[in-house]
């Protein structure tokens, strides 16, 4: 019996470790590609000089926006496979071998709650206000 809830808790932890690791992805991936709009704005501005500016630094904060919400909802299910990993660790009611996170998600805070937490926020929040100063300041006279 010790040795399926190892195995148990050692499949959550899995999990988890790659829900972690997951949410630096996306951050990653949307500064990525905002650096890459800021860029591509930015050449293409310098082909053209004296032209209107650029709004790719604006519509680059809509791809930002949907990475902010992915992450707060990545973080969600997360925190849910934590309370079910303490409560296979704990010995509450949890079907042997469930991953079913689902039932544990109201444990813990909502996804929006969870987009306007320090840690979710303000990666997101620093890229935008970097792309509306490019694009309000940046590369055009």
């Amino acid at each position: 019996m010790l040795e399926q809830k190892i195995a148990h808790l050692g499949m959550i932890q899995g999990v988890i470790g790659r829900m972690a690791s997951d949410s630096q992805i996306l951050k990653t991936l949307a500064i990525t590609i905002a650096a890459a709009i800021i860029a591509l704005g930015q050449t293409q501005g310098a082909t053209s000089p004296g032209s209107t500016p650029s709004y790719l630094p604006l519509i680059a904060v809509f791809p930002i926006l949907i990475f902010w919400g992915l992450t707060a909802k990545q973080l969600h299910v997360e925190r849910a496979y934590r309370r079910l990993y303490d409560a296979v660790r704990l010995d509450e009611e949890v079907s042997p071998f469930s991953m079913d996170w689902r039932e544990f998600r109201h444990r813990v805070a909502g996804p929006f709650r969870l987009a306007f937490s320090w840690t979710v926020a303000l990666p997101y929040i620093g890229v935008v206000i970097i792309l509306v100063a490019v694009w309000r300041y940046g590369g055009h006279p």
